[in-house]
């Protein structure tokens, strides 16, 4: 411990000797241990971290598993089946469900505000075995009867940000016009099941009626609507297989006794985590995490390989006294155990410059998120587990760094040092030397983090640019619910009617209508039942019920047939519009108008007056997804969004549109207004965050790489001074020396960046599944990203060139 100790106070005293060399080295590896630190935090926040729930490893989603629809998430299961799974199976301890967060409003005084609800089984909390940390979860009893359990629980969340942390057990809260009793407090840290985005609130599933919109409040009795998501806990000793097996012959049983809801379909498992996780969109969780893991390795490795090329350009400088040392009889392990501790002090110093600059930039990142679900989204935090990870890999690049140049260090030729004659082992040329191999070695690994950076930047760009299907540039949204302030149907339409013809009335809009879908958020939910040439068919389909004008407003093409009219309510000829992926699935080579389709569990058949185009429904660049629009007069809904079309830019006319619906009834919750630009680049936010990220540490690796390279042609330039002043006396001139840096110093770029070039285009291969618009060998992302890098090292040798060609020969010559 006392030769250590010795070791670190030398290398101490050499970092004070040399504060530059020390700043570059620990900035150097700041710079990739923080950018590591700061996607482990991400990753650890989204799959490492568990859930604050009860042996996590037993709890499993259920979901249903449907060929017809080409939706990129799970499908939800019907209550109807959740219970029957829960009665049957042999697997599971218990079975719960929980709907999706949905909009609620909490009417605080004559101010309404938004809430955002999941309604559950009773034993919910007791299958995840949580514990409240104030007051209590459901009872059996509060989910045995519809309507009867007008209770609660908070979200730990929102009980500190909405009372402060004190005492609400008791307390009553007004809830889209009923009112509700807090019985209790959900622990620190429990979002819900979903691992990114939770509810403020948990209402049993006996109170669905009571806070899901009209069309919904039929969730507990139709098993065509597909409204729950299960989660269940495996009990002890039964694998995923077998609870698969068990789960098949449950869906076989029910197809059989339910063939109509149930045909064509099959249950599934996936692990509470992994599931949580597989929200719909084109870039997947797992393979933008695995690219955002693996673009950090590779800067980490070229600020290693920068310090190493440092490490060995201070080890020329130090050969004579390494010489001595070994002369005068120190033993070559303990110098190379010495060469070691400096290494791994230098790496420990980048580690805690490293985490600094982690815990800023996972601040930074999660500022951006967007401010109106924010207090709902994940916490994303440094904790022990994110620490322990920076100690671990700034541990580990002491060695990584270091190693060889230690060696090489140690290995020297104590008689020739000693004559001074190591001076001249910078005229070597024409063969790769180590320090050139790590040069090359940088620049490929550069290339490949910026040619991963473009493709997906072109991926993100296309997305934006890409046609939905619907208006995006000059139409805004509103989510307002009536129902939710105590409205009956009659007057919702009414207040519907009156909001619609206001807002179209104002100045610089063009028209408006509703519809019961936000884009890019809609879901697929409910079967439709197709009955052509003696056979019924289902295919589960997203559900929109809107109001006339709504193709024109959106504009949505309707290819076919003709649009709603008004006379299109209860009482007339019940009618549907299919988009043109529903017509080709429902109806193969026939005409569709005037055929007829209902809902599974509905009695109501309704008749294909028209065919619309089919747009982006869940998220940007899926694959085409049926739809199925209705009259809202006749599947009527006492929640919709209020759609404005305007002639110009319509940011503007938010305020004026809010005010002008408000005026209708304060109680009205109209605080949700936005332009459809916000809501694609908020349904993009994850992968621009990701993207922004990458592009960031493609800038870093550039960066490095350039440092990288100017520093070891800089010490080859000062190694050869007196070469260097030998042929300007002898007639050089500067160009000539200028010319003979620069093709020395490329030489190991060239081979980089052909290296870079091969292994780029595997990477772009291996992320073909998440890019769209933009193809894996994408010549524009390549050539960019080449000559980024082409210009920072040519930027990086010509300075060193420069100065070597204004070297005085009689100086150079007479140090020689």
């Amino acid at each position: 411990m006392e030769t250590l100790w010795r070791d670190v106070k030398y290398s101490v005293r050499l970092w004070r000797k040399a504060p530059g060399f020390t700043s570059i080295v620990v900035l150097t590896l700041a710079f990739g241990i923080g950018a590591n630190t700061t996607v482990f935090s991400v990753v650890n926040t989204l799959f490492l971290h568990p859930l604050p729930v009860d042996r996590p490893g037993e709890l499993v989603t259920l979901r249903t598993v449907d060929a017809s629809t080409r939706s990129s998430e799970a499908l939800p299961i019907s209550y109807p089946n959740l219970r029957d799974i829960s009665d049957r199976n042999q697997v599971f301890e218990s079975v719960a469900g929980h709907s999706s967060p949905t909009i609620l409003t909490l009417l605080d005084g004559t101010t309404p505000q938004r809430l955002f609800g999941e309604v559950v089984t009773g034993n919910y909390f007791a299958t995840l075995g949580l514990r409240p940390v104030r007051g209590r979860f459901f009872l059996p009893g509060e989910d045995a009867a519809p309507g009867t359990a007008p209770v609660l629980v908070l979200a730990h969340a929102a009980w500190q940000a909405r009372f402060g942390g004190a005492d609400v057990v008791g307390r009553t809260l007004r809830i889209n016009d009923r009112v509700f009793t807090v019985i209790g407090v959900a622990p620190e840290g429990f979002k819900g099941v979903n691992a990114v985005f939770g509810p403020d609130v948990w209402i049993p599933t006996m109170m669905t009626e009571a806070v899901m919109p009209a069309q919904m409040k039929d969730w507990l009795r139709n098993r065509g609507a597909l409204g729950f998501r299960g989660v269940a806990r495996l009990k002890p000793g039964v694998s995923s297989a077998q609870a698969a097996a068990n789960l098949a012959t449950i869906a076989a049983a029910l197809e059989r006794e339910h063939a109509e809801e149930n045909r064509g379909r099959g249950l599934a498992i996936d692990p509470l985590t992994r599931a949580a996780l597989m929200a719909p969109g084109q870039m997947s969780a797992t393979t933008i995490s695995l690219v955002l893991l693996a673009i950090p390795g590779l800067i980490l490795l070229i600020a290693c390989s920068n310090v190493a090329n440092l490490l060995l350009a201070r080890a020329a400088s130090r050969r004579q006294e390494i010489a001595v040392r070994l002369a005068i009889g120190s033993d070559r392990r303990r110098l190379l155990r010495q060469l070691l501790t400096e290494s791994a002090l230098l790496a420990c110093a980048g580690g805690v410059a490293g985490f600094a600059l982690a815990y800023v930039g996972v601040h930074a990142l999660w500022s951006l998120r967007p401010a109106d679900v924010a207090p709902n989204l994940i916490d994303l935090t440094i904790d022990l587990r994110v620490f322990l990870f920076a100690l671990a890999i700034s541990l580990a690049t002491g060695p990584l760094f270091g190693l060889a140049p230690a060696w090489r260090s140690t290995r020297v030729d104590v008689i020739r040092s000693l004559n001074d004659e190591g001076r001249s082992v910078g005229r070597v040329r024409g063969r790769i030397n180590m320090g050139g191999a790590l040069t090359a070695g940088q620049v490929a690994l550069s290339l490949i983090a910026l040619v991963t950076a473009g493709l997906l930047l072109r991926s993100l760009q296309h997305a934006y640019r890409l046609d939905p299907g619907f208006e995006t540039q000059r139409m805004a949204i509103a989510l307002i619910s009536p129902g939710q302030a105590g409205y009956s149907r009659a007057r919702s339409e009414q207040f519907y009617d009156d909001a619609r013809a206001r807002v179209s009335a104002l100045p610089g809009v063009v028209s408006a209508t509703w519809a019961t879908q936000l884009p890019l958020f809609a879901r697929p939910s409910r079967s439709v039942v197709i009955e052509v040439r003696d056979r019924a068919s289902d295919i589960i389909t997203i559900v929109n019920a809107i109001d006339v004008d709504y193709f024109a407003t959106t504009g949505i093409t309707l290819t076919q047939g003709r649009d709603f009219l008004v006379s299109d309510r209860d009482g007339s000829r019940a009618v549907a519009i299919v988009n043109e992926t529903l017509a080709a699935r429902a109806w193969p080579g026939l005409d569709p108008i005037g055929r007829r389709l209902r809902l599974a569990g509905d009695d109501v058949v309704r008749e294909v007056v028209g065919i619309a185009k089919t747009a982006t429904y869940e998220s940007l660049g899926e694959p085409p997804q049926a739809c199925l629009y209705l009259p809202l007069r006749q599947y009527f809904s006492d929640a919709a969004v209020l759609y404005t079309r305007t002639d110009g830019e319509p940011s503007g006319l938010l305020s004026t549109v809010q005010r002008t619906v408000r005026e209708l009834d304060t109680r009205v919750d109209v605080s949700d207004v936005r332009t459809i630009a916000t809501v694609i680049g908020q349904s993009l936010f994850g992968a621009t965050a990701g993207v922004g990220l990458l592009t960031l540490f493609g800038l870093i690796s550039l960066a490095l790489a350039a440092l990288g390279l100017y520093g070891g042609v800089a010490h080859a330039v000062n190694q050869r001074r007196s070469e260097i002043g030998l042929r300007m006396a002898l007639g050089a001139n500067q160009g000539g020396i200028v010319g003979l840096v620069l093709r020395q110093g490329l030489a190991p770029v060239a081979v980089g960046m052909a290296l870079g070039a091969v292994a780029s285009l595997g990477t772009g291969f291996a992320l073909s599944s998440v890019l769209f618009g933009v193809g894996p060998a994408d010549p524009l992302s390549l050539a960019g990203a080449s000559a980024a890098l082409a210009l920072a090292a040519i930027a990086a040798c010509y300075v060193p060139a420069r100065r070597a060609s204004r070297v005085d020969p009689l100086i150079a010559l007479r140090e020689h």
